[in-house]
């Protein structure tokens, strides 16, 4: 082995312990703020531990339990919309969590609208066990069942048993099934565009601007879905019937 190996080998070891180190070092800091966050929230000081969780999240710490210790935390500071918004995302990253569920249905009748998430659409009817697993589930589940299709695959090739054959059908079966879930899950989550009203109340427009006719009002909380935009305003709607224009900065996106 030349010098130049050598070195190169050392570097890379060193660059490799160094990036662990770092990771290591940035969860054990993520770890220290949410423990402090949440001595902060059992002391009533609501402001500071919001502070901490979202300088988490904006750190790309993605976290459904974060989102929902937010959401608390809004509740707590009386503010409905950020709460509802919160607990949304909380459950788009824990969907089987039935505590995230339950505050956000108190959360929901505590506003003046009281609006559930909007209808869904034919496909995520047709599809309904989706919304039992994150995107984020559904890429791990995928790696799983290839590499265990994989292994079957290779296992079947060197002992040509009918019980190998049965394993090769039944882990393709599954891989296929699980990854049509994730494909449609992940166009479910990445073209339905909703929102939650985070202003204590708008008005609904006809058109972009001000000036124009005021069709409904909604309260903060409201669950809407939006449509399109043009940077400043957004289409949002309830239903098929009721739909119009709202300011962008009058919602936060989930």
């Amino acid at each position: 082995m030349t010098i130049k190996k050598i070195v190169l080998s050392c570097l890379s070891i060193f660059i490799f312990f160094f990036l662990i180190n770092s990771i290591w070092a940035q969860e054990n800091n993520a770890l220290t703020d949410i423990s402090n966050a949440n001595e902060l929230y059992h002391d009533k000081d609501y402001i500071a531990a919001a502070k901490i969780f979202k300088n988490l999240i904006a750190e790309g710490h993605v976290n459904g339990y974060l989102y929902f210790n937010l959401g608390n935390t809004h509740m707590r500071l009386g503010e409905i919309g950020p709460a509802i918004l919160n607990y949304l995302l909380a459950k788009s990253l824990l969907p089987r969590n039935e505590s995230i569920e339950a505050n956000l249905k108190y959360a929901i009748n505590k506003t003046v609208d009281r609006l559930d998430p909007p209808r869904t659409g034919f496909i995520q009817e047709l599809f309904f066990w989706v919304q039992a697993a994150s995107l984020n589930e559904y890429f791990q589940l995928s790696i799983l069942l290839n590499i265990f299709f994989w292994t079957v695959s290779i296992g079947y090739l060197c002992l040509r048993t009918p019980t190998w054959k049965t394993l090769k059908t039944v882990s393709m079966t599954a891989l296929l099934f699980v990854f049509i879930s994730t494909g449609i899950k992940y166009h479910l989550q990445s073209s339905q565009k909703l929102g939650v009203i985070i202003d204590k109340k708008i008005a609904v427009k006809s058109d972009t601007g001000i000036q124009n006719i005021t069709l409904f009002e909604l309260n903060e909380g409201a669950i809407i879905k939006i449509n399109e935009g043009n940077g400043t305003w957004v289409n949002i709607s309830l239903d098929a019937d009721k739909t119009g224009w709202v300011p962008i900065k009058s919602i936060g996106y989930y």
